[in-house]
């Protein structure tokens, strides 16, 4: 089980390092969306907003977080939103096209989350008291 966390939490934790960093810095080439596509009018507006560079920054910061490994709990906190939202852009702007990454990404989080668990107790709970 050691190895299989250790696995997932490499290839997650570099996958969302090397998309967050291609976000910020662009080196991979990524393919436009259709001409006229819901997709593309996202596009139009997260990319000039600067909306995709928060995007990147979180899931740059939640990959290293990942990676380390003592801070992998804060770092899955940091990843599943972004990992939400990649979901509902390849269902509901690209109609499934492209959600394989995402799909494969969101597996590695829940094992990883599941893993995790004994750190996520306190949060997951009815009868949270705030400390005063």
């Amino acid at each position: 089980m050691k190895i299989a966390v250790l696995i997932s939490r490499i290839l997650l934790g570099l996958g969302f390092t090397i998309f967050g960093l291609n976000i910020l810095v662009p080196f991979l080439p990524v393919p436009p969306p259709a001409p006229g596509s819901p997709a593309l009018q996202f596009m139009m507006i997260a990319g000039p907003s600067h909306w995709m560079s928060v995007v990147g920054i979180f899931e740059l910061l939640g990959g290293l977080l990942v990676l380390l490994g003592g801070t992998a709990p804060l770092g899955l906190l940091l990843l599943a939103p972004v990992l939400v939202n990649i979901i509902c852009f390849h269902i509901c702007l690209e109609g499934g096209d492209g959600i394989a990454p995402g799909v494969v990404f969101s597996i590695l989080e829940l094992f990883l989350l599941y893993s995790y668990r004994n750190s996520f107790q306190s949060i997951l709970t009815t009868k949270a008291k705030p400390q005063v």
